[in-house]
């Protein structure tokens, strides 16, 4: 009964917070007695999704393009059930706390959260995707137990053993001192915590200015052996080394094929909106040739902090680049 009591006063409380935040967005006066009594109306919260959604978002051109192409609420070739699947990976309880390390946007998120029931906390160095992300994150009703912190991915620093697991998508092919980012990784997991990543790997080659110019920060591409060593350094002990690189290309393939079909039934897709979609097919045209002649692949890194309290990672280099 007391369980019951907690989660209907909780579904309110959330119902009214979105009812303040429609308020303010709207520029009105809010006025708590009777968004008490539209909650109340409504079978104690049960229509609250429908009264106090998330006020429409405009989505920049860029972003719908990359929709059409990787699909809603993707900035990269992605589906549900990869995504469902990174909390076993990640091998974190069911209530354990998880870091979301650069989602882009809402739907790796969205797939993450229907597989991991316990909080997750979204840190995101992309600022153009940033309000996206967290309106796809309030519309999917999230917000209760998912927190999106934006970061600067070259200088964060997070709070010692704070997680039980990470899961980091591409953020070590966009940071120019990956030494940084694996040491925060090790420092912010507790012990015997994972950290799975999945990244670009390859040697540098000039063709990459073409292949990555619609990033949303320069590459950092660098070797297997050279990512490896990084993680040695640090302390983190490898628990698994994958090449996905066929799975990323067929999931990337399969959107390609099916774009024109997606563009003559999209509704409202303007000119801006098609100069970003040709800008994106002509840099990923090059990006998916790379991988193809397996210039550059794609990996899947799981990591384990020792579960030994006494293990430290490695000092930093005096010599870095100050971030």
């Amino acid at each position: 009964m007391a369980l019951a009591l907690n989660a209907l006063f909780d579904k309110r409380a959330r119902a009214l917070t979105r009812a303040k935040f429609r308020a303010w967005w709207e520029g009105e006066a809010f006025n708590e007695e009777a968004a008490l009594e539209a909650i109340a109306a409504n079978d104690a919260g049960d229509a609250d999704d429908a009264l106090f959604d998330p006020p429409p978002f405009d989505m920049p051109p860029r972003l719908t393009a990359l929709g059409l192409l990787w699909g809603e609420g993707r900035v990269r070739p992605g589906d549900d059930g990869a995504d469902a699947a990174a909390p076993a990976l990640v091998a974190a309880d069911a209530e354990a706390r998880v870091a979301v390390l650069g989602p882009g946007l809402a739907a790796p998120v969205i797939a993450f959260a229907g597989a991991h029931k316990g909080q997750i906390d979204i840190f995101e160095w992309r600022e153009e995707t940033l309000e996206a992300l967290r309106h796809g994150v309030a519309k999917a009703g999230l917000e209760a137990r998912v927190t999106v912190t934006r970061i600067d991915l070259e200088s964060y620093v997070w709070t010692p053993a704070s997680f039980d697991g990470f899961w980091s998508v591409d953020d070590f092919a966009y940071c120019s001192y990956p030494p940084h980012l694996a040491q925060q990784f090790f420092k912010a997991l507790k012990p015997g915590g994972r950290a799975v990543v999945e990244t670009y790997l390859g040697a540098r080659t000039d063709a990459f200015a073409t292949a990555f110019a619609s990033s949303f920060s320069e590459p950092q591409i660098r070797a297997h052996g050279d990512v490896l060593q990084i993680f040695a350094d640090t302390g983190l002990e490898l628990v698994a080394d994958e090449d996905v690189t066929e799975a990323f290309l067929a999931r990337a393939r399969t959107r390609f094929l099916n774009l024109g079909p997606r563009m003559s039934e999209a509704e409202k897709f303007d000119v801006a909106a098609v100069q970003e979609l040709a800008w994106e097919a002509e840099a990923w045209r090059m990006r998916l040739k790379l991988l193809t002649q397996r210039r550059l692949e794609r990996r899947l890194f799981v990591l384990r902090r020792p579960a030994e309290a006494g293990a430290q990672p490695a000092a930093e280099n005096a010599n870095a680049p100050d971030a």
